[in-house]
């Protein structure tokens, strides 16, 4: 949530706020037009607050998942750039330490032995 969101946020719930105490005002003094038009607008702009607060929630949300899946595509590439560097029966069962005698992969193994 940004700075923005919270700022947006604590406006809607100030003008709330103080059309709540217009609409309380406009009753006392039986204008109970005004007063269920306020009432009104208070609702309005608590309906905002929650659509703020489900508008942030859902793009903190898209952003984990984007996350997640630029994670996974990068660990699945290493994965078969792995899988493609095997090129013996031996490197696989020794972790990539030794090589078969026939692998094209063993003379150099020999030389950096």
């Amino acid at each position: 949530m940004t700075l923005s969101d919270r700022v947006l946020r604590w406006l809607y719930l100030a003008a709330a706020s103080f059309t709540a105490h217009c609409s309380v005002t406009s009753a006392r003094a039986d204008a109970w037009w005004y007063a269920i038009a306020l009432f009104g607008v208070v609702l309005l702009l608590a309906v905002a607050v929650a659509r703020e607060y489900a508008a942030a929630h859902e793009r903190r949300a898209a952003a984990v998942r984007a996350e997640r899946a630029a994670r996974l595509r990068a660990w699945s590439s290493q994965a078969r750039a792995d899988l493609e560097d095997g090129c013996c029966e031996r490197w696989w069962t020794s972790t990539g330490t030794a090589h078969d005698h026939t692998c094209t992969n063993y003379e150099h193994q020999r030389r950096t032995a």
